[in-house]
Formats: structure tokens, C-alpha cells, sequence
């Protein structure tokens, strides 16, 4: 690595590290595992991350772009990963890390860290949080059980392969990989679930049902499918292509039933490849969208037409998000083998977020 590319990376750096993102619209949201098998979560509260690296002496990190700091050594080496998917190895200057946790303002010295993963999330003028309410890597078991940011789950099977950052969770056909349980009210009248997915059906058909289906979110009451997304040729109710239930109702792609293949749903591009998906709701319309709908559906940043127009009234949604809902991946089948995936996918980066954003980095 040459000198001139050291400097000028240094230089890119200091520059990024630096954004506006530091400000006080923001919140940084902290999940610290540490040594002795301990976990924290709260508000990371410690303003810059400093250090040396082999291409900056002087390195300022600002812990809005920092996705995780993995801790090597007791003399603050460090492995860092950026949002951006940059990793590089760093020596921390920071004697401790400061965090607001339901166990009060703790000061834990950086020694007793295994590692600590961060997530900003904005602030409206109002005081609200707007932002990122659950993050999953997948990247592992531990992963499953501490999220990044959200409720801890509960891993039941499955395996985990290379995904799209990191590792993926592979799940398995017909069962539950690993399920999440969410307060009530967890979710608004305005949201956005996203992730990444790799279809791994060996056939170039759609079946019947969900072929696959990707998540499921369940009311714990009724055990009644909330919000979910489906590949099919017939979800049952003469729908297919990509048929998604949201909060505010359901959509689907393709009006009746048809014998599909994976490629018409995914033109000029290879449906065996990673594939972005967003299911985005709001009571008011997405504003960013062309008509403002208040549902839809986006694949790699596309909008994907509604051709299947069911509505959800604000009071019914309302009275289903104000109880407590269960994520899956993918269901129970002893519940409705109807509703479980039919065939493998890879599931990766999965979050909420409670506004509908439209804006990916993709």
C-alpha cells in the first residue's frame, strides 16, 4: 500500500468522519457485549471515537457512521466497520465509553468490551425519535439473540452462510428459523421494514403459497398474519407475483393467478442474485412517492405497482398495532403450513424503522 494511496484515504476519511451527522438531531443507539458475557444497550453518549490507523495517525470518528467495533486486544486494538461496509483495523485512544442505560449513566472502561455495535437515529423538531427501531445482521447466532437495535430473539434452527454484509441467516422450508416478540404499539400508522434477500429455489417457477415467503409478523392474540411478503403464483386469495399484507392492507403485483417464473418479477437483472426489499405504510401517504399511496412496495429501490388495491381503515389498524405482534422467519407451521416459506432463501440486514422511508443505500 503506498504512501500516496495512505494519504489520500487518510484525507477521504477525515472528510466523511466528519459529517453533520454528529449533531444533536441525532441519537446514537449502543449495544455493548462485553467480556464477561454481559450485554448493555442504550445511548451512546461518548461524542468521538479516536485512534490511530496505518493510514491516519490522527483518526476522529464520529459514531454515527460506525457500524460495529470489535475490541482484539486490552491495548484498544480494534477491528471497525463502517455502515458503508469499510473495515479496517484501529488503535482506540478512548480510555472508557459512556452509556445511558436503563441501569443509569454507566462509564464502562474500554478494557471490558468484547465489542459494541452502533445505530443513529434521527430526532424530530417535535422530540421524537425518528428512526431505526429494529436491526438484525444476522450474522450469527449471537446476532439472533442480541440484535443491534430492537427486542432480543429467540434462534430455533437454520444456518448461517455468507449474505449480503457479513453472514446471512439460511432458513429452512417449512419451520421456524427465529422468532422476535414485539411490544404492542411497537409499530405506527407509518413504517418501513427493509432487507436483503437471496432466493435460493433451484426451479425457474413460482409455486403456490409463499415461494418463498420472507418474514411473517403475527398478532400473539389471534395468531392472525399481520404484515408479511410473498413470491407466489397463488397466495389463495388470487394474487400473485409479490403479494404483501401491510398494516393499512394488501397488495399484490399481479392481479389472479398465473403460472410465473422468477425472471418476469425481476427484469433486467438476475432473480438468483441479492435483491433490496422495502415495505413502506403510512396513513397519510408516502410522501415520496408518485401519487402518495399509502402502502407500497419497493425491489432495489423500484416502486413496484399495485395492481391488487385492499384497504385497511385507520381504526382497524389502530386496534392491531396497539397489541403485542411476533417476527418470524419465516412461521410456525403448526399454526397454518400455509403460511411458512416453501422453498430456502438467504435473509440479511433486516430493520424497522417507524417512518415511511424511501431513501436505501443500495
Amino acid at each position: 500500500m503506498g504512501k500516496t494511496y495512505l494519504i489520500a484515504m487518510a484525507a477521504l476519511l477525515s472528510g466523511c468522519l466528519t459529517a453533520q451527522t454528529s449533531d444533536k438531531s441525532y441519537i446514537i443507539s449502543a449495544n455493548a457485549m462485553l467480556k464477561d458475557g454481559s450485554s448493555v444497550k442504550g445511548e451512546f453518549c461518548t461524542e468521538r471515537v479516536t485512534g490511530s490507523t496505518i493510514f491516519a495517525e490522527k483518526l476522529d470518528l464520529d459514531p454515527a457512521v460506525v457500524k460495529s467495533l470489535a475490541f482484539t486486544g486490552t491495548n484498544g486494538e480494534t477491528k471497525v466497520e463502517l455502515k458503508n461496509g469499510d473495515k479496517f483495523a484501529m488503535t482506540v485512544a478512548n480510555e472508557s465509553f459512556e452509556i445511558k442505560s436503563l441501569l443509569g449513566d454507566l462509564n464502562i472502561p474500554r478494557a471490558n468490551f468484547r465489542a459494541l455495535l452502533l445505530s443513529a437515529r434521527k430526532v424530530t423538531t417535535g422530540g421524537s425519535n425518528e428512526g431505526l427501531v429494529f436491526y438484525c445482521t444476522f450474522d450469527d447466532e449471537a446476532a439472533v439473540r442480541s440484535p443491534m437495535v430492537g427486542p432480543c430473539g429467540v434462534f430455533l434452527q437454520g444456518k448461517f452462510n455468507d449474505g449480503k454484509v457479513g453472514n446471512a441467516l439460511l432458513t429452512t422450508v417449512y419451520a421456524q428459523n427465529a422468532t422476535f416478540d414485539l411490544p404492542a404499539e411497537f409499530f405506527g400508522t407509518s413504517g418501513c421494514i427493509e432487507f436483503w434477500a437471496k432466493i435460493l429455489n433451484p426451479s425457474p417457477y413460482v409455486g403456490n403459497g409463499g415461494d418463498p415467503r420472507l418474514f411473517t409478523i403475527t398478532q400473539k392474540s389471534t395468531k392472525n398474519t399481520i404484515c408479511t411478503l410473498d413470491i407466489v403464483s397463488n397466495n389463495g386469495a388470487g394474487n400473485s407475483g409479490f403479494a404483501t399484507w401491510t398494516f393499512l392492507g394488501n397488495m399484490a403485483s399481479i392481479r389472479g393467478m398465473r403460472h410465473l417464473r422468477y425472471e418476469e418479477l425481476f427484469p433486467g437483472s438476475d432473480y438468483r442474485d441479492w435483491h433490496h426489499y422495502a415495505v413502506i405504510w403510512d396513513a397519510n401517504g408516502i410522501a415520496n412517492l408518485s401519487g402518495n399511496p399509502k402502502k407500497a412496495l419497493l425491489i432495489d429501490g423500484n416502486y413496484i405497482p399495485d395492481l391488487q388495491d385492499h384497504k385497511q381503515d385507520i381504526e382497524a389498524a389502530q386496534a392491531i398495532i396497539s397489541t403485542p405482534m411476533l417476527l418470524s422467519f419465516t412461521h410456525d407451521p403448526a399454526l397454518d403450513p400455509e403460511r411458512s416459506t416453501k422453498s430456502p432463501f438467504l435473509i440479511d440486514e433486516f430493520k424497522i424503522w417507524n417512518y415511511a422511508k424511501t431513501d436505501f443505500d443500495l
